[in-house]
């Protein structure tokens, strides 16, 4: 419960605080918010829950249409960044466009999509002092988490085979695979309120990831890669 103050009540920081802490205080919150899902879904028929579909066990967000100002947006920060650190240090540069999983799941299920070629092509066109290197081949559904929007660790090893190819480099380490007893739900379990299976989720470590430590700026101490 948020203190009440003089200086929080006439910002209106008071209300937007009791807002948040009554959300949370709610009866039974996270089972009417399923219910009104299940409804809104197998009721009145609609085909998503707060923009969260789901299709062949997986879980996307829909993300459409493709908006070009955030593209203009990143390529002129890609390109600042280049010009000013990069450019007259010889610096190689490389650029790839990540698929969400719409790439691979909305278009079929009959949900809306964006031009991904369109997408990529005017990525490439923006950022033209960078080598392009195309992914799309190597991912498919299952590299990504059922219930989240990331990649999963351990499907990846011909994405980084395909970026260390093109960036001519091999791949000579040896990773070992650790699955956690822990049952992992991603983002769109709770942005859609639906029941889902959790993922499995693991990580990929060797002796070198093992033996290097992380500067963890809310704690002030070191920790591992993974903890």
């Amino acid at each position: 419960l948020p203190a009440i103050r003089m200086d929080a009540v006439l910002s209106g920081k008071f209300m937007s605080d009791f807002e948040g802490y009554a959300l949370d205080q709610f009866p039974l919150r996270d089972e009417w918010r399923t219910l009104k899902a299940l409804n809104r879904l197998y009721v009145y028929r609609q085909k998503d829950n707060n923009g969260v579909y789901i299709k062949d066990g997986y879980a996307a967000k829909l993300e459409y249409p493709m908006n070009e100002s955030s593209i203009d947006h990143a390529a002129e920060r890609f390109r600042y960044l280049y010009e000013n650190f990069m450019a007259d240090a010889g610096a190689r540069v490389y650029l790839s466009v990540i698929p969400d999983k719409n790439y691979f799941l909305a278009a079929e299920n009959g949900y809306p999509v964006m031009d991904y070629e369109k997408f990529f092509a005017l990525m490439r066109q923006k950022v033209d002092f960078a080598d392009y290197i195309d992914l799309t081949g190597t991912l498919s559904l299952s590299s990504y988490y059922r219930t989240d929007l990331h990649w999963r660790q351990e499907m990846l090893a011909p994405t980084a085979k395909a970026l260390a190819d093109a960036m001519g480099v091999s791949l000579t380490v040896d990773f070992t695979e650790v699955t956690l007893d822990t049952p992992f739900y991603g983002v769109y379990c709770g942005q859609s309120a639906l029941p889902m299976e959790p993922d499995r989720l693991a990580y990929l470590t060797n002796d070198i990831i093992g033996s290097c430590r992380v500067y963890d700026y809310e704690s002030g101490a070191y920790l591992p890669v993974y903890t």
